[in-house]
């Protein structure tokens, strides 16, 4: 009985079916397409200071097409959290300062045809700098307080213009003291960007204060006094470096540290103890460090060099490597000068001067192995100009020379023969107050504009500084420098700052 009701019902079906006339229209639209052009696949600006002007080019197929607009832009890389995208316009047309900070962006545009309800979106990449993140930075001083010049190169390893006193300008207050030494470093630790993260950091020295900066921004991190877990009684920095996967801090001769391979927050700890008695001490602002090897310093109290530790709490002795030609410890000398010579073998120069007979002056090689120090002597004669020197500056890693000055004129002594040679006589009545090597040959072929090799020479005359970049070859300088970099003061130091410099471009050394 129930398969006749199944066939029934089959034949009615059919019945119905041919009995109905299909007055049907297969005519379909096709699908609307917006395209929209002009706008490009990245921009570089320079943050308060390019605008991003793009006037797009919006079409739909449909004819009774109606737009609205709106641009946006959120910031790539974030960690721990998901990507705010902000309105900055809701017009076709975009003209909007870059306020962002100098991190890679991305711009969001919508058009929104608001008789279909479709929309389309495209992307850009925009990375933003700053006029911080690229340019030669001079530290400098009136006598009595420090402030920095920035001279920008936007095409090219020579400055094009120069901004002044660009740390008083952001930070409303200069640095007490005299100038003295610069530091960058990528790994130092911030909340700038509102999570405790790596930072590209800018120490800056002078003779009773320090500062370190977001290079982005040149907004000070903190002072001297915010460095340190315990604010220091005496304000009198030494020098800033890193070794052993830390960060070392001297102030009024006491050796402070960071561990930078573990989760901190950018400030220094107490002070390392010289021995397990706390026996007193005093470091040279000279020191001999490499990153991945143990620091050196020279404790002046009892002429001894003593190592050091990230993590510890109390300094590290110093032994003597096989084969030295004067021992680590209680040497009886006073330090005039060290600094690195190579990364690659680890070696480094001193100079020193006998305390008992201090017309007894003495260069010595410096090979360090471990927590051990390997000194080979050459003692210089009263009639070399090396023993005569003043101010030193020491080639890293190229020829196997130290150029010295004696008044106005720089020399260069061959550390292999002993070759002493003039190399330059600035004018009359200039006084020299540093010479620097500084070398960047760049990670890409992007930054072959801006790769150079240059020593620097700092003078002063009449209250203004000139700071010459010469080119070497062989070790000789040559007789006139590519630049000069001129302004107000005496200069202390020169650094050039570009974003593919990291840690290990420049060797910490004097």
């Amino acid at each position: 009985m129930k398969l006749i009701y199944q066939s029934l019902a089959a034949c009615c079906i059919l019945l119905i079916s041919s009995c109905y006339k299909d007055h049907g229209n297969y005519t379909y639209d096709l699908p609307e397409e917006i395209t929209v052009s002009g706008i490009a696949g990245t921009y570089d600006k320079i943050s308060l200071v390019d605008r991003l002007s793009i006037d797009p080019v919006v079409k739909s197929s449909d004819p009774k097409a109606e737009f609205t607009y709106w641009w946006g832009i959120y910031e790539t890389n974030v960690q721990g959290y998901a990507p705010k995208v902000d309105t900055i316009a809701r017009t076709k047309t975009l003209d909007y300062l870059v306020t962002q900070p100098a991190k890679g962006w991305v711009l969001v545009f919508g058009a929104k045809n608001t008789h279909t309800g479709l929309t389309k979106i495209v992307t850009a990449g925009v990375n933003v700098v700053t006029q911080f993140t690229r340019g030669w930075y001079v530290v400098k001083d009136d006598g009595s307080k420090t402030d920095v010049d920035l001279f920008l190169t936007p095409s090219g390893i020579a400055p094009a213009s120069k901004m002044i006193n660009v740390f008083s300008l952001v930070n409303n207050r200069k640095l007490e003291g005299e100038a003295s030494l610069f530091g960058f470093y990528t790994n130092y630790k911030s909340n700038v960007t509102g999570t405790m993260a790596n930072t590209r950091a800018l120490f800056i020295l002078s003779g009773k204060d320090a500062s370190v900066v977001n290079i982005n921004t040149f907004k000070e991190i903190h002072g001297l006094s915010g460095l340190f877990y315990e604010a220091p009684a005496v304000k009198r920095p030494g020098s800033i470096s890193e070794a052993s996967q830390a960060n070392y801090f001297v102030n009024d001769g006491q050796l402070h540290s960071i561990y930078s391979m573990s989760a901190n927050i950018g400030l220094f700890g107490g002070r390392q103890l010289r021995d397990d008695h706390n026996s007193p001490y005093s470091l040279s602002k000279y020191f001999l460090t490499h990153s991945f090897w143990n620091p050196f310093f020279f404790d002046e109290r009892s002429s001894s060099f003593v190592s050091a530790t990230g993590t510890g709490s109390v300094l590290s002795s110093v032994t003597d490597g096989a084969g030295t030609e004067m021992p680590a410890n209680r040497n009886n000398k006073e330090l005039l000068f060290m600094g690195i010579k190579s990364s690659n073998p680890y070696t480094g120069v001193a100079l020193f001067r006998d305390k008992t007979d201090p017309s007894l002056k003495i260069l010595s090689a410096i090979t360090p192995t471990s927590f051990a120090l390997k000194m080979v002597n050459d003692t210089l004669e009263s009639t070399e100009k090396l023993a005569m020197a003043e101010r030193f500056g020491l080639i890293v890693a190229d020829e196997n020379i130290l150029y010295f000055s004696i008044g106005n004129s720089v020399w260069s002594r061959n550390l292999s023969n002993g070759a002493e040679q003039l190399q330059v006589t600035v004018p009359a009545g200039e006084r020299i107050t540093f010479i620097r090597h500084r070398k960047y040959t760049g990670t890409t072929t992007a930054e072959q504009p801006f790769y150079y090799n240059y020593m620097l020479i700092g003078t002063t005359v009449n209250g203004n500084y000139k700071v010459r970049a010469f080119k070497k070859t062989s070790g000789n300088l040559a007789a006139s420098p590519d630049f000069t970099m001129e302004g107000q003061g005496s200069a202390g130091d020169a650094i050039y700052i570009a974003p593919p410099i990291g840690n290990t471009t420049y060797p910490n050394s004097y």
